[in-house]
């Protein structure tokens, strides 16, 4: 399997899903970082989970809950509770990044008019979070609502979690926008639904970020990211955010059909 860094861009990356990490960035980027104190976790020892290997202690996880992915969120929240029982598990509608200009939509920094998206109410069952994960939702839900996974990835990689996980068929993709006359522009869309554009030549200064605050998980000073997809190959730049944090990626579209017994 080829390797991917962040260095590779938007475009012409290229993967196949399943088992597996896409190796590790070198996080060469500028513009700050996201990173929380995590303290030292190098030596953390790996769990595993659907075919991957999690290596944390502090897990919040993101089900993409839109109507396709549902049905199978039970059996993966409970896949995941077998080896992180106090991981925090978040439930927003579908899985969303939207760029404006330098912003993420709904991120930390977000300011201005956002481009009308798709919004949903969350499904996270607050009674099973942590403390430390119940204080996370109430500080997020609004902006998750709206802003979907972009606004939670963003928001979570300033908490004290050693590992992102999320689940999704990763159809909605990226899309960037830029303002013109104050009305939000799509410039770039590597969506199922909706492709626009072709390859990027530079990353806006979010996605530098991103790439730089998971480039430090290999250090025990980041968050890993780790992707399971019931479809799709999740988009570039999100291979490109496994590849800095030392994750993986991997197929789980054996749960379409039943497959595969739960872990022992």
């Amino acid at each position: 399997m080829k390797a991917i860094t962040p260095e590779m861009g938007l475009a012409g990356l290229s993967g196949g899903q399943g088992k597996g990490g896409f190796g590790r960035g070198q996080g060469a980027f500028g513009g700050k970082g996201l990173g929380a104190g995590l303290g030292n976790r190098v030596g953390f020892v790996g769990r595993p989970v659907m075919g991957a290997f999690i290596r944390a202690k502090r897990v919040a996880v993101y089900l993409d809950c839109s109507g396709s992915m549902r049905s199978y969120l039970p059996r993966v929240e409970a896949e995941i509770r077998k080896e992180f029982p106090d991981a925090d598990v978040f439930r927003f509608d579908g899985a969303r990044v939207v760029g404006l200009g330098d912003m993420v939509v709904f991120g930390r920094r977000f300011r201005g008019v956002a481009p009308r998206l798709r919004e949903g109410p969350t499904q996270t069952l607050v009674e099973t979070l942590t403390p430390h994960g119940r204080t996370v939702q109430a500080k997020v839900r609004t902006a998750c609502e709206k802003g979907s996974l972009g606004a939670w990835m963003d928001r979570l990689l300033a908490e004290s979690y050693d590992a992102l996980v999320v689940f999704s068929d990763f159809q909605d993709g990226v899309r960037l926008y830029e303002s013109k006359k104050g009305e939000p522009k799509m410039v770039y869309s590597d969506s199922s639904y909706h492709k626009v554009g072709g390859s990027l030549k530079t990353h806006t200064r979010w996605q530098r970020e991103w790439l730089e605050a998971f480039a430090k998980a290999p250090q025990g000073a980041g968050p890993r990211l780790y992707l399971f997809t019931v479809q799709q190959e999740p988009q570039a730049f999100l291979q490109a955010c496994v590849a800095a944090s030392g994750g993986t990626s991997t197929s789980v579209s054996w749960l379409k059909k039943g497959g595969r017994k739960a872990s022992p």
